[in-house]
């Protein structure tokens, strides 16, 4: 069993999974259209032009790192930024 981590450690764990998160164009492309308000998968997917697999796996990385949250909504899992306060597109150029 290993020790607790001390809260500066779990910090540096969080931010290594924010870093993570936004290291890859498609998942800030995904992150730019959940700033335009919460979608499914099966929408990311057609907005980005990624598979729905591959949209899929880079939303669970945005999620790891605290970026977004998901519902159901029947079969369909929505997402949408976990801080609708920040404004993605006023990072992202035209």
């Amino acid at each position: 069993m290993s020790a607790p981590l001390s809260p500066k450690k779990r910090l540096y764990e969080q931010l290594a999974r924010v870093a993570k998160a936004l290291a890859q164009p498609g998942r800030l492309e995904l992150l730019e259209a959940l700033g335009q308000g919460e979608r499914s998968v099966d929408a990311l997917a057609q907005v980005t032009g990624m598979s729905v697999a591959n949209t899929s796996h880079h939303l669970q990385t945005l999620r790891d790192g605290g970026l977004v949250t998901s519902r159901r909504e029947g079969l369909q899992v929505i997402y949408r930024l976990s801080d609708p306060a920040i404004p993605i597109e006023h990072y992202v150029s035209r």
